[in-house]
């Protein structure tokens, strides 16, 4: 199943929808089940036969997380695993849900057992992590954190449920014990927190559960970020027709470069080329060494006390970079501001010219790429 265009929500946007769908008629015990039997599916996918060599370890929160993975350990026995549930804390004081859950895994053939600071985790299998939920914020410590440091040594694939526990579902900061998954079973929408932050070292390959969420109520969100793959980035890219030429397919500008400071020029102007433009021009200061540099890319000294040079180009260009090891002294900001005031093509401003970069120099067509140093400066000055 593509994740293409699937909206990235925040943990209490997930629990809004959950809501509404349980206002529809939906019921939370019904969703658990298609959660853990979707959940216990892609795990028998991911596993190799002979099946009684994989034995599966379920890590059991108090929470519905854990309820999930209950429900995909039944379903796993069922299907000749061997499955055992490590506990941080007894059953009956676990989520209600989860509770009912915890009986039939355990009626099913499940073996259950609390988690001690002795618990040692088998040395083959896997790990399914059901700790904690994308609603969790805070630090992770005791005997959790105990526990996910054993899961995090252990040789094991570790597949997380919904979230890899202890990372923060919507900025993706980590504080204290964090499981470090392979994989993560992502239940019914992606959230922020994969993405932003740490949350990317973490989540491993993501793959989707679908449990049944409502389609007319994911259709209702007007979400501020979409999920794109870089097959489903390909799409965006206009078809290339076998007759073009080199002007039709985009002519790049691009303001970058300074002797010492060679790479994230010429890193990015084949970026460009690599995008599809047709030619790239390096306007770049007198010094820089650009001997790596592709062949394909066009490279020419100036001098930022006279930029018409680049303005000509510019006359014929689709879009100008600038920044990139430009530098940062007072001639850079000056050609900056020139070219910012009275550049009429789409311009991609990056390092070096952020630092110069002032309210009054952005234009409508710019796209900023900071990261985020640059971007809480920005955010002070701009």
């Amino acid at each position: 199943m593509t994740l293409d265009g699937l909206p990235v929500i925040t943990a209490s946007e997930m629990r809004h929808i959950e809501e509404a769908a349980y206002a529809l008629g939906e019921s939370d015990e019904q969703f658990m089940e298609n959660a853990g039997a979707g959940i216990a599916l892609l795990l028998e996918k991911e596993l190799i036969t002979p099946r009684t060599s994989h034995e599966i370890c379920l890590l059991i929160g108090k929470g519905n997380n854990g309820g999930d993975a209950f429900v995909a350990g039944a379903h796993l026995l069922e299907k000749g695993f061997k499955v055992t549930a490590y506990q941080l804390t007894p059953l009956d004081q676990c989520s209600p849900l989860s509770q009912k859950m915890g009986e039939r895994f355990k009626k099913a053939g499940g073996i259950c057992q609390l988690f001690q600071e002795t618990t040692r985790l088998p040395e083959k299998g896997v790990i399914v992590d059901g700790l904690l939920g994308t609603g969790f914020k805070g630090k992770v410590e005791g005997e959790m954190a105990h526990l996910i440091t054993l899961a995090n040594e252990a040789e094991c694939p570790i597949y997380a449920i919904d979230i890899p526990s202890g990372l923060n579902g919507d900025t993706g900061e980590t504080e204290g014990a964090v499981i470090k998954a392979d994989t993560t079973f992502f239940l019914g929408l992606p959230k922020f927190g994969f993405f932003q932050g740490q949350g990317w070292e973490y989540v491993g390959e993501l793959k989707l559960v679908d449990f049944g969420l409502p389609s007319a109520l994911i259709e209702k969100l007007q979400p501020t970020a979409h999920l794109i793959s870089e097959e489903g980035a390909k799409k965006w890219l206009p078809k290339i027709k076998r007759t073009r030429h080199k002007y039709e397919a985009g002519y790049v500008v691009a303001l970058a470069g300074q002797p010492g400071m060679p790479g994230a020029a010429i890193l990015s102007c084949l970026a460009a080329l690599r995008a599809g433009a047709g030619i790239v021009r390096l306007f770049h200061r007198e010094g820089t060494d650009l001997s790596s540099a592709p062949y394909e890319l066009i490279r020419e000294v100036l001098d930022f006390s006279d930029l018409s040079p680049l303005f000509e180009e510019l006359t014929r260009a689709k879009a100008l970079l600038i920044g990139p090891g430009m530098g940062r002294d007072k001639l850079a900001g000056e050609a900056l501001h020139t070219l910012l005031t009275q550049c009429k093509v789409p311009v991609v401003i990056d390092a070096d010219a952020l630092f110069n970069l002032k309210s009054d120099d952005l234009p409508t067509n710019a796209i900023l790429t900071p990261h985020s140093g640059e971007m809480k400066r920005l955010l002070n000055e701009i």
